[in-house]
């Protein structure tokens, strides 16, 4: 493996890392730099892959992207799905479990309604 490819799976996996070690500290602040540093790494990185001339993404990569995002949203939704249902029935008992069941509920609808949206959309713009 070519090793512009690896720093490729380095900037995530450190941001995941050090993302990790900032929440688990406590240090909302930190949490912030660390986001903002990956995004202008993530930047410089693809900038410079540019002006190496590497192909950052071709027919093939946007379609396994699309392929990736679209399995990840349908798992995402079918997990809060199952999270919803969970807490709705936990939360009879433990009544501290209503807000997590609201905000499970709240993500599941924003996400399929962001989708299908999106879905229109681009039905009308492709």
């Amino acid at each position: 493996m070519e090793r512009w490819r690896i720093i490729g799976y380095a900037i995530p996996a450190t941001t995941a890392s050090l993302l990790a070690v900032a929440l688990w500290m406590g240090n909302v602040a930190l949490a912030f730099g660390v986001l903002a540093a990956a995004v202008a790494v993530s930047f410089l990185y693809a900038e410079w892959l540019k002006g190496r001339g590497e192909i950052i993404s071709d027919e093939r990569t946007l379609r396994i992207e699309e392929m990736a995002s679209r399995r990840t949203l349908q798992v995402l939704v079918l997990a809060l799905a199952f999270a919803v249902v969970a807490l709705s029935l936990l939360s009879d008992d433990e009544p501290n479990l209503r807000s997590a069941y609201y905000l499970a509920l709240g993500l599941m609808i924003l996400a399929s309604t962001l989708k299908l949206y999106l879905k229109h959309r681009y039905a009308r713009v492709m």
